[in-house]
C-alpha cells in the first residue's frame, strides 16, 4: 500500500502542473488590447446633462457620452440624480458602461473625457 503513495503524488503533481498551464492559456486565448475590468464605483451624483443627453459629467469630473438612442432618457436626469455604473459585458460601438438612475432609466455610456464635454459645433 505505501509503495503507491510516491506513484500517486507524481500523478496528483503531473495533472495540476497541467491543470495550471491550462488556465493560464484559457485566459489569453481570444483575447485582444481591450481585455480589462475596471473597478466601478457604486454610482455617483449628475452634475450636468449637456446637448439634451449626448453627455452627462458626474461628481468625478467624469464626461460620459450617451448612446443616440437613450439620449431620450439621459435627457430627463438632472443635476443631483444619483446613477449606478455598471460594466456592459457585451457593448455595442464602445458604449460599455451602463448608466441606470432608479429601477427603469438606463443609458449605454462610454468615457468622453474629464472635466468638459466634448465641443459639438452646434450653435447654443
Amino acid at each position: 500500500m505505501f509503495r503507491m503513495v510516491p506513484v500517486l503524488v507524481a500523478v496528483l503533481v503531473t495533472f495540476s502542473a497541467n491543470s495550471a498551464a491550462a488556465q493560464a492559456q484559457a485566459t489569453a486565448v481570444g483575447c485582444n488590447w481591450h481585455c480589462y475590468r475596471v473597478a466601478l464605483p457604486l454610482g455617483l451624483a449628475i452634475r450636468e446633462v449637456i446637448d439634451d443627453g449626448s453627455f452627462v459629467t458626474l461628481e468625478d469630473d467624469s464626461v460620459w457620452e450617451i448612446r443616440l438612442s437613450q439620449r431620450p432618457v439621459a435627457s430627463s436626469w438632472k443635476p443631483g440624480d444619483f446613477v449606478r455604473l455598471k460594466t456592459i459585458w457585451a457593448p455595442v460601438n464602445g458604449f460599455e458602461i451602463l448608466l441606470a438612475q432608479g429601477d427603469s432609466d438606463r443609458a449605454e455610456a462610454r468615457l468622453a473625457g474629464r472635466g468638459r464635454a466634448p465641443q459639438t459645433g452646434l450653435p447654443d
